[in-house]
């Protein structure tokens, strides 16, 4: 029987009643915090119960106690890039980047860190570099995505052909379970997992559940999961069929913060590449393209991504990317392939490259094959693919290109047929595309564009999902290839895997989390994939006049709605951008939080009133006006400009500080004669102005 809401609301006052009594020195309710952590980079928006940010794993164990007493939900979060609305939930939101982002340990000879969750890879590589080892899996937003994120995500990247996912390089985990329990995850022989399964307490009883579901059903694993390298839907039980190593940490990737709260990390380190080259395959059509990837991975590169002429379109104008367009881009292709090739001597590499050089050429549809050797080139080669989903995220139009069938991963024999039919399928219901990504692995990012604030165009994005979905069985897909099943793809895990394996997911879930307070509705039990939409029919935002003309940006609101939610402005090395984010490591001073900010204000959500509502002009108050965001991010939100408005329309209804009307008298105060402070009175009650 559901439980009556108002017990619901009583357990929660209560919860929230203890978290201001506990101490924790960074909890907050208030509606700006729950605002800014309700959304990712995905298609939805979830109000949070409260927000928390342990400073230590004493705080976070008082948290999880607290919570687990009072039975409230829980989501650990890191950078919240999710595409799939995982990051996301009615929950107690627990960020690990501000303090738990410590490296803890690196052995350069055993070629292994320790990292804590809020760790970002760009952060453990720059520790690494100087022994020549780095973590291999590279996600695009490797700036900022922490180990905690990656792990549970089961991130992988443009080198996934070579390196495989991040699965492939966690070695250890500790983690910690809703009613406290602390585990210790590691390979573990025969002998061991025997040991483990003869303790008589709740790691005990985990190891023997979880040991007899996968002997009992180890045929139907195999027969449910598909036989591709870039499978991350569900659990990866399949890694634990037909195999001596039992390692549970394995268990825990791409569970989604829906088993265990990760405390520590223990990764593998690779070499990193003596010797690099790179060609950019120019395609006049790019379906040629995408048939030709599977005889281009017969010469073994490190990497095969694929770009198409939307983000060409977009790259030629973008103040971030126009140069690299131009070194890079030759002509007006439909679509490009970036193909790497690593090596361990020169040798080596020039042997690979000539070979696949003499290939490339009889290829139809090539018309170009630039060669790019040097660092400087290599690094405009990754820089222009890795802004490519803010820059095509960046277009003001109505309909953009949305994130919810672009994660499946093909085997490369069906590659092209499965493009051509869901090329087909957005055809037949009038919707364009933009294509790009991991072409090496199958997992090519089919976008189609619709605009989520008209019913027809979610009708639409439901009857696309349904028709792919078929096609991806139909070809033995991965119905995720790297972004996860969140919000967006759960609802179908059911129909993917069949009611046996399903069932056996579940029961994976009541064993680690038997309350179901972890990140509940993702993965099991899902809630349909257009609930919860961001904007969803009907969205409106309010009319405002502005100064500004936006030209080349359409409109304020236009501009405001371009943040697509990757957290560039989240860096913590590289760029300028966001210098009071570096700071201070809040949400709200981070561009995408003033965005967000923004957003709610104008669509009067949220408990924001207006533009000029007090949680806005908080939000706004350290943005600098630097002008870095215009330039670095791969959207182009100028928050310089649109806070710029804000104030504006602040001071045209007379709301002027003591401050600000001291700065804007400044040079009359300068000049004050002997007598200033009856002249500084006059200045002062020129005009009512706010107490502060």
């Amino acid at each position: 029987m559901p439980e009556n809401q108002s017990v619901r609301d009583t357990r929660l006052d209560n919860f929230l009643l203890a978290l201001q009594k506990s101490g924790i020195r960074e909890c907050y309710t208030d509606e700006l915090h729950l605002s800014l952590y309700a959304t990712d980079a995905s298609l939805y928006e979830v109000q949070p119960l409260a927000v928390a940010i342990p400073q230590n794993e004493n705080e976070l164990t008082h948290l999880i106690h607290t919570a687990h007493h009072f039975k409230i939900p829980v989501l650990p979060r890191g950078s919240a890039t999710s595409l799939a609305g995982q990051t996301v939930n009615r929950a107690l939101i627990i960020d690990f980047t501000k303090y738990f982002d410590r490296i803890l340990d690196i052995q350069p000879d055993l070629r292994y860190a320790r990292v804590q969750p809020g760790v970002t890879r760009d952060q453990l590589n720059k520790a690494a570099a100087p022994y020549k080892l780095h973590f291999a899996p590279d996600p695009a937003t490797t700036g900022r995505a922490t180990f905690g994120g990656m792990i549970a995500n089961n991130s992988s990247g443009t080198k996934s052909i070579l390196y495989g996912k991040t699965i492939d390089h966690v070695l250890e985990l500790k983690i910690m379970l809703m009613d406290g329990t602390i585990m210790h995850l590691h390979a573990l022989t025969e002998e061991a997992l025997e040991q483990k399964c003869r303790q008589n307490d709740r790691e005990g009883e985990i190891y023997r559940s979880f040991r007899t579901l996968i002997f009992d059903h180890s045929e139907a694993i195999s027969a449910a999961y598909p036989k591709v390298m870039r499978r991350v839907s569900g659990y990866p039980l399949d890694e634990f069929v037909h195999t001596n190593e039992w390692n549970l940490a394995k268990l825990l990737c791409g569970s989604e913060g829906t088993l265990a709260i990760i405390l520590e990390a223990k990764v593998r380190l690779e070499p990193v590449p003596a010797y690099k080259a790179a060609v950019t395959v120019h395609y006049s059509d790019r379906m040629d393209a995408i048939r030709s990837v599977r005889d281009i991975v017969g010469f073994a590169p490190a990497a095969v991504e694929m770009l198409d002429y939307h983000v060409f379109e977009l790259s030629a104008k973008h103040p971030l990317t126009s140069a690299l367009h131009q070194r890079l881009i030759q002509g007006n292709p439909q679509a490009t392939l970036s193909v790497e090739f690593f090596c361990e001597s020169e040798e080596a590499l020039q042997a690979r490259l000539q070979s696949f050089l003499r290939f490339i050429p009889q290829v139809r549809g090539v018309y170009a094959w630039p060669v790019l050797q040097s660092a400087g080139e290599l690094e405009d080669s990754w820089s222009l693919r890795k802004n490519g989903l803010g820059l095509i995220m960046g277009d003001p139009d109505g309909r953009k290109p949305i994130p919810f069938i672009e994660d499946m991963a093909i085997p490369l024999e069906h590659l092209a047929d499965y493009i051509e039919g869901v090329l087909s399928i957005c055809r037949h219901h009038g919707v364009d595309t933009v294509l790009y990504a991991h072409a090496s692995v199958g997992v090519l990012h089919v976008r189609p564009g619709l605009d989520m604030t008209k019913g027809d165009d979610i009708r639409i994005m439901k009857e696309i999902t349904n028709e792919v979905f078929t096609l991806v069985k139909k070809y033995n897909g991965s119905w995720s290839g790297e972004h996860g099943d969140g919000r967006n793809r759960s609802p179908m895990l059911r129909a993917f895997f069949g009611e046996q394996v399903y069932q056996m997911l579940k029961e994976v879930k009541d064993l680690f989390d038997p309350d179901g307070l972890l990140n509940p509705g993702i993965i099991i039990d899902p809630e349909p994939m257009d609930t919860h939409l961001r904007y969803g029919a009907g969205y409106q935002d309010r009319k405002e006049d502005f100064v500004y003309q936006y030209r080349k940006d359409h409109s304020f609101n236009a501009l405001v709605h371009n943040c697509s939610g990757v957290g560039a402005c989240r860096n913590k090395s590289g760029g300028t951008m966001c210098p009071s984010f570096r700071a201070t490591l809040n949400e709200s001073d981070s561009t995408r939080g003033r965005a967000n900010a923004l957003r709610l204000a104008l669509a009067g959500k949220a408990g924001f009133e207006r533009l000029d509502d007090p949680k806005v002009l908080e939000v706004l108050d350290l943005c600098l006006s630097c002008k870095a965001c215009k330039s670095e991010c791969p959207s182009n939100v100028d928050m310089a400009k649109l806070k710029s408005e804000v104030l504006q329309e602040k001071y045209d209804k007379g709301i002027i500080s003591l401050r600000e009307r001291s700065i804007y008298h400044s040079a009359g105060v300068s000049a004050m004669l002997p007598d200033g402070r009856q002249q500084w009175s006059i200045i002062y009650r020129k005009q009512p102005c706010s107490e502060n």
